[in-house]
């Protein structure tokens, strides 16, 4: 983390357009060999009985501590206006009749007290297992330089937040932003700053992502936004994105976070393979660090491109941050049985070749899973037994988001609802696979476990994803048939079971709520009511600013309903106000 100093200078202008020519020249895409990406991981022993047999037979564990990380900015501060005025002059969004210039910030970065209110949430809800609290702010520059020709700045920070808090940080941009990406600072653009939240320093890898207007509204445990035994925990929509081609001027003219969403469907796709990927619910995300600092890397010039990005719709697209962390863990987990089972469990010899020999243990393998015409009877559904997983391990087991739909212990949860009945090893793995005598002259090239990897991984997801499902379906549990021989190859069998578990994830339906604020009546009726009149209890509460109001006396009324709603709601100031 840069140490922060008032005598820090905000970037010239120059420093940002060189960043933008250097940004064409990087690769869209990079790949990280598993061995690589599993560095950071250490196993304790228990971790391999979990993933091959879906059997915990370890220590008691201690409950993960996660930080809150919010995305924060006062737009009514005169500094902050002051700061930002040139870099919206000088946008390109900044249109000749100034409608962009006198719209664009009305909402986006309107105060209306909301991170006092949620940070109380945090501490009355989530205390127990809270890390830290880190608010990342926007730094403002004071008028006139100081007398060595730097700018003296400022940070922005909560007039109602205590000083020297330990448990709470108040951290500029420039302290967590890359040395590359610092060139482009400030930046107004919540995409952009997310982008870089793997970069915020802490004593644990898990963090749960905040905007200021959400609310935790019941008592939460850890494993509501993550556990040892099933990861974070991930909540979607269901619209889906799936972009074939490289999106258009179009594209980038639609509403809200759509652009973005196809955009990174685009490079999802032209990584992993084509399929549909559903947007991710609009509340806090929980993320790993040093995952969402891979997936994000693993596409250098749209990452890079994102960062010069000051405004939101500069260039039209961004890198979605949640949208491509979320789907690249998934992806990533698939992707690792894929490799575990093809390139290792049934490359007996590592000659990078899958001869006649090898080939028929996969076909017998297939066939056995084939025979089990309904693996839902067969298949033990761990999502199902999520709590009883929990407490065998001493933990505690979800309070809030109890409806859990799948869990990656249960495979890739592409394989959930999947029909494999016409899966055809000639077209999926390779012409010629099930013959005997198509290898008998010459080794062929189709037949190298990379290039059935690469088919089945990526050209054809989804016959990777039937092989899977009919793989995992010769046993009752867990991933084990999945896996390399822990007797003939234990370096990489470890490999594959550090990889599951850093990729690990539970998909749920999160007890949430996501209200669009427009006016005093309507949010009288739609939050005031129910949630306070009426005592309605939701887990999770986002309030989103839609509000058009240019009428003081109705804006007025308007804050006097939102002021009532959090008083009702959370009345007990958090131990960080003065």
């Amino acid at each position: 983390m840069t140490p922060w100093s008032a005598n820090y200078k905000l970037p010239p202008w120059e420093a940002c357009e060189e960043l933008k020519n250097k940004a064409d020249v990087l690769a869209d895409m990079i790949v990280v060999p598993f061995e690589q990406s599993v560095e950071d991981v250490i196993l304790e022993g228990w971790e391999d009985d979990w993933i091959a047999k879906a059997r915990y037979n370890g220590p008691i564990l201690e409950e993960p501590k996660i930080d809150f990380v919010y995305n924060w900015v006062n737009g009514s501060q005169a500094e902050f206006v002051t700061t930002m005025h040139p870099y919206e002059i000088n946008s390109s969004l900044n249109d000749a009749e100034g409608l962009w210039l006198e719209s664009h910030s009305t909402n986006r970065y309107r105060e209306w007290n909301e991170l006092r209110y949620s940070i109380r949430s945090v501490e009355k809800y989530a205390g127990n297992f809270t890390n830290r609290i880190q608010i990342l702010v926007n730094a403002y520059q004071i008028e006139g330089p100081s007398r060595n020709g730097s700018y003296i700045v400022g940070k922005q920070k909560p007039h109602w937040l205590k000083d020297n808090l330990e448990t709470v940080q108040v951290i500029s941009q420039e302290e967590f932003f890359g040395p590359e990406e610092r060139k482009c600072l400030p930046s107004f653009d919540s995409l952009t700053i997310e982008n870089q939240l793997y970069n915020t320093k802490s004593e644990t890898d898990r963090l749960f992502a905040l905007s200021d207007d959400m609310l935790l509204g019941k008592v939460h445990a850890a494993s509501d936004l993550y556990s040892p035994l099933f990861g974070p925990t991930m909540g979607f929509k269901d619209n889906a994105y799936n972009t074939l081609k490289p999106p258009s001027d179009e594209d980038a003219e639609r509403f809200g976070e759509k652009p973005f969403l196809i955009y990174t469907s685009w490079l999802l796709n032209r990584r992993f393979g084509a399929r549909k990927r559903k947007g991710q619910m609009h509340f806090g995300h929980s993320l790993s660090r040093s995952i969402a600092k891979e997936a994000i890397t693993s596409f250098p010039r749209p990452a890079m491109r994102s960062a010069v990005q000051r405004f939101r719709g500069e260039t039209g697209f961004q890198l979605y941050s949640w949208y491509v962390m979320f789907h690249y863990t998934i992806e990533r987990h698939r992707e690792a049985l894929l490799w575990s089972y093809i390139m290792l469990r049934s490359d007996l010899d590592d000659d990078g070749y899958l001869d006649w020999k090898e080939r028929k243990k996969i076909l017998k393998e297939l066939s056995e899973g084939m025979g089990n015409e309904t693996p839902e009877l067969w298949r033990e559904r761990n999502y199902y037994h999520v709590p009883e997983h929990l407490e065998k391990a001493g933990l505690e087991p979800p309070k809030v988001n109890t409806e859990i739909l799948w869990t990656s212990l249960d495979g890739p949860s592409m394989i959930k609802d999947l029909d494999c009945d016409a899966f055809d090893t000639e077209d999926c793995l390779a012409p010629g696979f099930s013959m005997p005598s198509s290898d008998a002259m010459a080794r062929s090239p189709v037949f190298s476990s990379a290039a059935i990897f690469d088919r089945i991984a990526r050209q054809n997801p989804r016959c990777g994803d039937c092989l899977v499902k009919l793989i995992l379906n010769r046993r009752q549990q867990g991933l084990g048939a999945l896996l390399p021989s822990a007797k003939r190859k234990p370096k990489q069998r470890e490999v594959v079971v550090k990889a599951l578990m850093k990729y690990q994830y539970t998909i749920v339906k999160p007890d949430a709520n996501f209200y669009m604020v427009t006016d005093a009546e309507q949010a009288e009726h739609i939050l005031l009511k129910p949630l306070i009149k009426h005592k309605k209890e939701v887990g999770q509460i986002c309030l989103n600013d839609d509000v058009a109001l240019a009428n003081e006396e109705e804006l007025e009324k308007l804050r006097l309903v939102m002021a009532e709603l959090f008083d009702g709601l959370l009345p007990e100031p958090s131990s960080f106000e003065r």
